[in-house]
């Protein structure tokens, strides 16, 4: 569980997060919704420790962690590509390997990888559909075996089939970590999410989710 306790967050005049009081549930896959500026992103980075808050606390399964701890035990998948674009698959793969304390055995990379549908390893990512680089994305922040999997927009501007890899994906990582997760897609709410939190004030999150009766919580700041 990560727990966040009255997390205050500001850029210069404005304030992101006032006082943030946010529970995550371990073994669930949590989707964070909110219109674009609400604050999404800043949390994800927050929790992962890529960014600091102003005041607050943040537990991670009842404890404290360092940054070094933080990166040992969350794996992290932004919205960008965060891949060396000169390389292969294959290399990006190895290169991110050697730099996890405690990698997956390459039987698990190779589940990940037939998982995914991933065929073209031996392609530099640069040659790759926006598709492919989203899953191969996707499965370098699964290499450490983290404890937490925190995903920004992990399929946005892809095709269906690589979203659907990669829902399969998730919807099996669920059952063994906590993953936080954010889109704008509601199909993809619908088909991956076992809780769904709403930042910010936004009416449409709301009448959209009580139309579909899904359960949710909304934090506004």
């Amino acid at each position: 569980m990560i727990t966040l306790k009255g997390v205050q967050k500001k850029y210069r005049n404005k304030t992101i997060f006032q006082s943030l009081n946010m529970t995550f549930e371990d073994k669930q896959l949590t989707v964070l919704l909110g219109e674009n500026g609400a604050g999404k992103s800043t949390l994800l980075n927050i929790i992962s420790g890529l960014e600091q808050s102003d005041q607050g606390e943040i537990t991670y399964f009842g404890q404290k962690l360092s940054k070094k701890q933080l990166q040992e035990n969350i794996g992290y998948v932004p919205q960008a590509i965060a891949l060396f674009e000169h390389m292969t698959v294959n290399e990006n793969i190895n290169c991110f390997k050697a730099l996890c304390k405690r990698s997956i055995s390459d039987d698990l990379i190779m589940k990940y990888i037939k998982q995914l549908n991933l065929k073209d390893l031996h392609v530099t990512v640069s040659n790759l559909s926006g598709g492919t680089q989203r899953k191969v994305n996707v499965l370098i922040g699964l290499l450490s075996q983290p404890q937490i999997l925190i995903l920004d927009e992990p399929t946005v501007g892809i095709d269906l089939k690589s979203r659907y890899d990669i829902h399969r994906l998730l919807n099996q990582m669920k059952h063994e970590c906590l993953i936080i997760l954010t889109t704008h897609h509601l199909d993809e709410v619908e088909a991956l999410a076992d809780c769904i939190k709403v930042i910010g004030s936004d009416p449409f999150y709301k009448d959209v989710l009580q139309d579909k009766q899904w359960r949710y919580e909304s934090y506004e700041q």
